[in-house]
């Protein structure tokens, strides 16, 4: 069972939190994952495994996982377990995650009900 071990909130770019996981693989194996980004862009949220970048022979960017488990579909199975393990670790810990904005309602004028006053 995948343990939430630690989470904390962000404002950087898209990512809105990162945390910290434990995976039991075989007793007594743990293997710790941290810093797995929490993402938001518009009304999607997502988890990310840490990673890094190295230039390939064309110079372009290529963006691989720290750590991964070798049948990508495990690696996605367990992200998207992330997601009610996080709420609920933040709610029981008392930690406000960042809330959709409904563009939809958003005040399209300045006045007494928009968010922010003129000077």
């Amino acid at each position: 069972m995948v343990e939430i071990t630690h989470y904390e909130t962000a404002n950087k770019n898209k990512a809105i939190g990162y945390v910290d996981i434990r995976v039991p693989i075989i007793k007594p194996t743990v293997l710790i994952f941290r810093k797995i980004s929490h993402i938001q862009s518009g009304d999607r949220r997502w988890f990310n495994l840490p990673s890094f970048s190295r230039e390939d022979s064309s110079n372009e960017k290529i963006y691989h996982k720290f750590c991964q488990f070798e049948t990508e579909a495990y690696n996605g199975q367990l992200l998207e377990c992330l997601t009610q393990k996080v709420k609920d670790y933040c709610e029981e810990h008392g930690i406000a995650q960042v809330e959709q904005m409904d563009f939809d309602s958003f005040p399209q004028e300045m006045g007494s009900d928009a968010p922010f006053e003129k000077q």
